[in-house]
């Protein structure tokens, strides 16, 4: 059963993620015009994703739901795509409900193992390594293919990027996930 304060924890998560999204996350691709770019500029994502997945417990549907409010949110944004396509913000719901089917299936075996740390790494390498080869697939049927592959190689340009990011977020994320713990 869900409770308020999982409610309010799902909202403040979204406008938090918005919030960074909105004044740094899509700044490169302000700049640089290359759709893509977003991807070098994502540690912030990173950190509040990985709080995120590691508060609510591996309970399910609560990822899933913060991660479609927020592509709510994110539909006036440059991130996945132009100002208000909503198709573009599409696989961020995929991406979302996935995620939370998959990573929540084995917090539980984490949490015994006392791994957490190693479960919030493995997520969130998946989680943004997911969302753009996702994107990837999904833009292939709606966008030409001269869109479609310059963001292939913008991808593949900022891969290594992604990596460093979705490492050093989620073991930040969970380094604050567990001063906030203790506070509890």
């Amino acid at each position: 059963m869900w409770n308020s304060r999982d409610v309010a924890f799902i909202i403040m998560f979204s406008v938090l993620n918005f919030v960074y999204t909105a004044l740094v996350g899509q700044l490169a691709w302000l700049l640089s015009g290359i759709q893509g770019t977003n991807l070098l500029l994502i540690i912030g994502g990173v950190i509040i994703n990985s709080f995120a997945l590691l508060y609510f417990k591996g309970r399910r549907w609560r990822f899933a739901v913060y991660q479609i409010l927020f592509a709510i949110l994110v539909i006036p944004t440059y991130l996945l795509g132009a100002p208000f396509d909503i198709v573009a913000k599409t696989p961020i719901v995929i991406v979302g409900l996935l995620s939370d089917i998959i990573f929540n299936s084995f917090y539980g075996l984490f949490e015994k193992k006392k791994k957490l740390m190693w479960w919030a790494i493995i997520d969130m390498l998946a989680f943004f390594l997911m969302t753009p080869f996702i994107s990837v697939l999904f833009f292939s049927f709606i966008y030409a293919p001269t869109v479609v592959s310059g963001f292939i190689n913008v991808i593949l340009f900022a891969l290594p990027v992604v990596i460093i990011e979705s490492v050093i977020g989620a073991v930040i994320g969970y380094r604050i996930y567990l001063r906030i713990k203790t506070w509890n």
